[in-house]
């Protein structure tokens, strides 16, 4: 489904000022935006997550489970935006499938990065165990401390 297309004549679009905040992690449930133009951010502490383009939609998490924000979404750009509140994201779903599977997809998407994220941090973690298990014990020198 192309959003864009989509929302282009929704009389609902905001512009956004770069390093406006959209939401922060642990924020309570709220819209989810579709990004008509420009570019935003979404990270988790530090660590960017992903940088989301036109068509891009995000917070949609939370109004799927009504769980606190999970990521933070900052603009990186001037951003044109459409708010989609629990009513319409609830309309849309019934009414457009094809919207319900897109959402579903970036979703998918989604999980599948941060599984292959962890499992890179996973690996890395047992790589650094080893090589900490394999490097001789380093003594402090012999200046009447029992060793």
């Amino acid at each position: 489904m192309n959003l864009i297309d989509h929302f282009s004549k929704a009389r609902n679009a905001h512009e956004m000022a770069p390093g406006t905040v959209f939401f922060t992690e642990g924020d309570p449930v709220g819209p989810m935006y579709v990004l008509l133009s420009g570019a935003a951010r979404i990270f988790l502490g530090h660590q960017v997550i992903e940088i989301a383009s036109p068509g891009s939609i995000f917070g949609e998490m939370a109004l799927i489970d009504e769980q606190p924000r999970s990521a933070s979404v900052m603009a990186i750009t001037s951003c044109r935006v459409v708010a989609i509140g629990k009513a319409q994201f609830d309309l849309l779903v019934k009414e457009k499938p094809e919207f319900a599977r897109h959402v579903m997809k970036v979703t998918a998407d989604r999980l599948r990065r941060m599984s292959a994220l962890y499992s890179e941090l996973k690996e890395a973690h047992y790589e650094a165990a080893a090589q900490f298990r394999l490097r001789p014990r380093e003594r402090a020198p012999h200046a009447g401390i029992p060793t």
